[in-house]
């Protein structure tokens, strides 16, 4: 787990940045396009069990969104420059679920889903950031997500976003050689988590209106994309994020 201090973390700022990069060159000079996902992300909500894996689903607690826009990434290595998704949904406060696939201790954590209201998805529109597009290309099982390298994802408000980077500057000031996780996170995942499926809800110090919902990232560290929930008339009634364990 992060264990690090201020100094670690940049250099692991660092690294995560030009892991980026080499990702965008990846997707400039690959050959397929793709935009909407081939599965169907309701099943994981409406049957006991997908590809024989039974399934259990948790209540994360609801979101904040004061600005409308939400930032998906690596909570520990990310948050400070993560870009959020392009589309603006309502503002205002709303469930987040995790679905577990598997059992005991083959149990993984395998979707997040940020309902926006209870209408049904017919279609699943890549989630994209300022500077990608659906016309760019890609190559066979390459696609745009959020990096981990910690283990941990999380979902925001822009404007979270921005007061957590605040606090963690303050953290750091004040605490040279301290790290993050062990201060803050370690205990709160500890308590919210069966062995190693942990989410935990974690409210701003200075705001406690304004809230980041972090979890384990199914095998760990990796790159997961997130899909908008179209309705029939290109509403958007969700956003979940795939850990590619099914």
């Amino acid at each position: 787990m992060f264990k690090h201090s201020y100094i670690s973390y940049k250099i692991y700022i660092n690294c995560y940045t030009l892991l980026d990069f080499f990702k965008s060159l990846i997707f400039k000079y690959s050959t397929k396009k793709i935009r909407y996902a081939a599965q169907d992300y309701n099943l994981f909500f409406e049957l006991p069990a997908v590809n024989g894996l039974p399934l259990e689903r948790r209540y994360l607690g609801k979101l904040t969104l004061s600005s409308g826009f939400v930032v998906a990434c690596d909570p520990l290595l990310g948050l400070h420059d993560a870009l959020p998704f392009t589309r603006r949904i309502p503002t205002g406060e709303y469930p987040v679920y995790m679905v577990l696939s598997g059992s005991g201790n083959h149990q993984k954590n395998t979707l997040i889903k940020l309902a926006l209201s209870d209408k049904r998805a017919v279609r699943w529109e890549l989630a994209m950031v300022p500077g990608q597009s659906s016309g760019h290309s890609y190559i066979a099982d390459v696609y745009y997500g959020f990096t981990v390298d910690a283990g941990i994802g999380c979902i925001c408000d822009a404007h979270t976003q921005k007061h957590y980077n605040s606090y963690l500057e303050r953290f750091f000031k004040d605490h040279p050689n301290g790290n993050i996780y062990d201060s803050l996170f370690a205990s709160a995942f500890a308590r919210n988590g069966i062995e190693e499926n942990h989410s935990f809800n974690f409210y701003l110090p200075a705001r406690p209106q304004q809230n980041v919902i972090m979890f384990h990232t199914g095998y760990g560290d990796g790159i997961y994309p997130a899909y908008w929930g179209l309705t029939e008339d290109g509403q958007v009634c969700s956003l979940v994020i795939d850990f590619m364990v099914l």
